[in-house]
C-alpha cells in the first residue's frame, strides 16, 4: 500500500510540470495526461481514505489546520480543474461542450495554477519526516540538500515572477503566453523550480507551526 501511494505521488508529481506546457506540448497530449492525472488523484485519495474519516476526530493543532485547510481547497480545485477542461476539450470530449467556454476557460486556468501551488505545499509539508531521518543518519548529505533545496528555492522564487504566475494565479489575464520557439526543457526547468519553492515553503510552514496550538 505504502509503495503505491509513493508511486502514485511520484507519477503525479512528474505529470503536473508537464500540464502546464500546454502548448508547448500539444493539445491533445495536455488532454490526455489530464485525465490520467485525474485519475491518479482519485486514486490517491482512495488509498487515503482513513485521513477524511479522521477527518473531524482529535484536537486541531496550527500544524493539523493548515495542512488540513490545503488539502481541503487543493481536492475542491483538483475537482473542478478536470470538470472545466472537459467542457473546454479540443479533442477527446468534444461531444460534452457546452455554452459558456469563455467562463469554464478561466476557470481552468485559475484552478490550474492555485492547484499548482497547493499541490507542491502539500508535498512539501512531507518533507519534514524524510528531511529529520536523513539529519540522523548523514548530516553531511542532509546538508548538501538543504543547500541545493535553497538554491533552487531562490531560483524558483525568480522563475514565479519570470513566468507570471501572478498574472494568472490572480486572473489579471485570461490566457497564458507561451513561447512556442522555446526548448520545453527551459519551461519544465523554470516551472520545476517553481515547485521546489513551494514545497520548501511547505516544509517551512508545517515546521514552524508544529508545536502551535490552533
Amino acid at each position: 500500500m505504502k509503495k503505491t501511494r509513493m508511486i502514485i505521488d511520484i507519477a503525479m508529481t512528474l505529470i503536473l510540470p508537464l500540464l502546464m506546457a500546454y502548448s508547448l506540448i500539444g493539445e491533445l497530449f495536455h488532454e490526455v495526461i489530464g485525465i490520467i492525472m485525474m485519475i491518479l488523484f482519485v486514486l490517491h485519495h482512495i488509498l487515503n481514505l482513513n485521513w477524511y474519516k479522521n477527518l473531524f476526530k482529535g484536537k486541531y493543532t496550527l500544524n493539523r489546520a493548515i495542512r488540513t485547510f490545503i488539502v481541503l481547497v487543493l481536492s475542491i480545485l483538483m475537482i473542478l480543474q478536470p470538470l472545466s477542461g472537459i467542457l473546454i476539450s479540443k479533442h477527446l470530449f468534444t461531444f460534452i461542450q457546452m455554452d459558456g467556454s469563455a467562463l469554464f476557460r478561466q476557470i481552468h486556468l485559475l484552478c490550474g495554477y492555485w492547484s499548482f501551488v497547493l499541490m507542491n505545499l502539500h508535498a512539501g509539508t512531507h518533507l519534514n519526516i524524510p528531511l529529520t531521518k536523513l539529519k540522523y543518519r548523514n548530516d553531511r548529505s542532509y546538508k548538501a540538500v538543504m543547500a541545493l533545496l535553497t538554491i533552487i528555492s531562490f531560483y524558483g522564487n525568480y522563475a514565479f515572477f519570470k513566468r507570471g504566475f501572478t498574472e494568472y494565479l490572480f486572473l489579471k489575464t485570461f490566457f497564458v503566453f507561451y513561447d512556442l520557439s522555446e526548448p520545453l526543457l527551459f519551461f519544465l526547468s523554470d516551472y520545476i523550480a517553481v515547485m521546489i519553492l513551494f514545497m520548501d515553503l511547505g516544509r517551512i510552514i508545517v515546521g514552524r507551526s508544529r508545536s502551535e496550538k490552533c
